[in-house]
């Protein structure tokens, strides 16, 4: 017998594998040529390639008794001389095998091969061990030599290089194919969103949307009905990936195919219809978080609700305010939920802001939120600025926070702007009879723009007519050739105030209070008119300061 370790044929063989593995790209074929080839190398009875499968990393035999695998052999995780090559990536080169303690026999007892000699090699990338293989009774002497030895290890590590090249290829192909996936998905998902900015008749919305991949849970909304009411607000779908995008579709669909419902119902009781509809499509523990708001141009009014997200803020000339309103339950949840609303002035600011919690449950580096101290400074607006400006800002603030942050969430922000011309505050006339309809038509402009109810309109209306007319009949005398008068209106949150000034004949509270305090015989004496507007008005200011008199009136609204 010629000296195998001597044979040219060998070199030609490993020059001809290594040409092969270097143009192989199917694994199962890539196998089945390393064994056939590994048998010619070696020279012996047998060849197997022991690779790692699954999470616990049992090793996997593939061998020339049986190249196409249909006798599959599990090798537990550590068991066996393969397990310890693989954990311990030493060569080990044995005569006798089959006695040795660390032999798995029911390798051994599915086949009808008697192992004598082993020589067993880590495949290594490094320090990472990506498999073993194993090279069983030699033909041409009783032992693998240590020529033996280096050649395998030689075979091996070729195989180590081609097996983490298929993988690499394998785990690029892989990835490609997700990210066309997570494109189109986020495509498909984009086709459900509106357009990011939209002018809606003197109302303006601009959107700020990211995901935290490349599909996201989060979604904005915005339907202007036929009746002129704007529906709009943002959502936040549990869970994260392709299951929440599918619920994000969902979800806006629903919204859109109900959003006409708004013009015989309220805020609350559509989201009380969205909730059922989506309980009936959503898979059990899945819900959606949900703000929204309802607007009205012609009464002036909105309607919030809340359900499950953080409230709206409004900005009311001069700061950021958070909106109060009861939150509700998610949607999606239980069928039986039922949902609040609350109704203010559409006037209660020219900004409106609602957002998912993204925006404030982003931590930075040093595990700091985003709500604890930068949301605030990022509403802050210096005197004299744009607040419609704050969203860039409040963009580019919580850009800058979360960078390096180990946790990001999907985050939306929908503004709302009305850049609808307000009236007038201030009305200056000659007081007359004749003029009094401008002090009628002045409140009336001022209150519909505000958005109060006909009610309290007709209040304020009717006690300021009584203050005019009294300024008129009393405070003036006949022969007064000026007759000057001032109306100043203005609200708070819960409140209207109005100032009336005058240069006639003033009153003081004591003056007020005694035209108004019936005597001891129980006859009403004084102006009719004083009682009107005490009955009207929850405060009543008297007073009389250099050169004018003044007239402060409060309604609470």
């Amino acid at each position: 017998m010629s000296d195998p370790q001597s044979n040219p044929s060998r070199q030609t063989v490993l020059i001809d594998v290594a040409r092969r593995l270097s143009s192989t790209h199917d694994l199962v074929e890539l196998i089945d040529h390393i064994l056939q080839r590994s048998r010619e190398v070696m020279d012996c009875e047998v060849c197997s390639i022991l690779l790692p499968d699954g999470p616990d990393e049992d090793l996997l035999i593939r061998s020339t008794l049986d190249p196409v695998n249909a006798m599959e052999i599990r090798v537990p995780k550590g068991k066996g001389i393969a397990g310890d090559v693989y954990a311990t990536k030493k060569i080990v080169n044995i005569e006798d095998a089959l006695n040795d303690p660390r032999h798995f026999r029911p390798a051994s007892d599915k086949s009808d091969l008697v192992t004598r000699a082993m020589l067993t090699i880590p495949l290594l990338d490094g320090e990472h061990c990506v498999g073993v293989m194993q090279a069983i009774n030699p033909n041409h002497s009783a032992a693998f030599t240590a020529q033996d030895v280096e050649i395998f290890e030689t075979f091996g590590s070729l195989i180590a290089v081609t097996l983490l090249r298929l993988e690499s290829q394998k785990q690029a192909i892989h990835e490609a194919e997700t990210r066309q996936q997570l494109s189109l998905a986020a495509e498909i998902q984009n086709s459900f969103l509106p357009a990011p900015q939209v002018r809606l008749g003197d109302v303006a919305v601009e959107s700020f949307y990211e995901p935290a991949s490349e599909v996201g849970g989060d979604f904005f909304f915005w339907h202007q009905i036929d009746d002129g009411k704007i529906l709009l607000g943002v959502g936040d779908v549990c869970g994260k990936g392709l299951p929440a995008a599918l619920d994000m579709a969902r979800g806006t669909t629903l919204i859109a195919s109900t959003a006409h419902l708004c013009t015989t119902m309220n805020l609350a009781e559509w989201m009380t219809t969205l909730n059922k509809r989506l309980c009936g499509v959503m898979k059990a523990g899945r819900f959606i978080a949900i703000n929204a708001m309802l607007i009205c141009p012609k009464t002036r009014r909105v309607r919030l609700c809340y359900a499950g997200l953080p409230g709206a803020y409004v900005f009311d000339g001069s700061v950021w305010k958070e909106v109060p309103a009861r939150g509700n339950a998610p949607l999606g949840i239980s069928c039986a939920a039922r949902y609040e609303e609350a109704e203010l002035p559409f006037s209660t600011g020219r900004h409106w802001m609602i957002f998912t919690d993204g925006i404030l449950e982003v931590q930075n580096s040093s595990g700091e939120y985003f709500e604890d101290k930068a949301f605030s400074n990022a509403l802050h607006v210096p005197p004299g600025s744009d607040a419609g400006m704050t969203l860039n800002h409040l963009v580019e603030q919580w850009r800058t926070f979360s960078l390096g942050a180990s946790y990001q969430d999907d985050a939306t922000v929908l503004s709302v702007t009305d850049h609808s011309t307000p009236p007038p505050c201030e009305l200056a006339l000659t007081c007359h009879p004749d003029t009094l309809r401008l002090v009628r038509e002045f409140i009336e402009t001022w209150a519909d723009y505000h958005g109060l109810r006909d009610d309290v309109t007709g209040l304020l209306v009717l006690g300021c007519d009584e203050v005019m007319s009294n300024i008129c009949k009393y405070a003036y005398c006949s022969t007064s050739a000026e007759r000057p008068a001032y109306c100043r209106i203005a609200s708070s949150a819960d409140s209207v105030h109005i100032m009336i000034e005058h240069h006639g004949a003033g009153l003081t509270n004591e003056d007020f209070q005694k035209l108004v305090t019936p005597p001891s015989t129980g006859e009403r004496i004084g102006r009719l008119g004083l009682h009107v507007i005490r009955e009207i008005f929850d405060r009543v200011d008297f007073r009389l300061e250099t050169g004018k008199s003044v007239i402060e009136l409060t309604k609470a609204i």
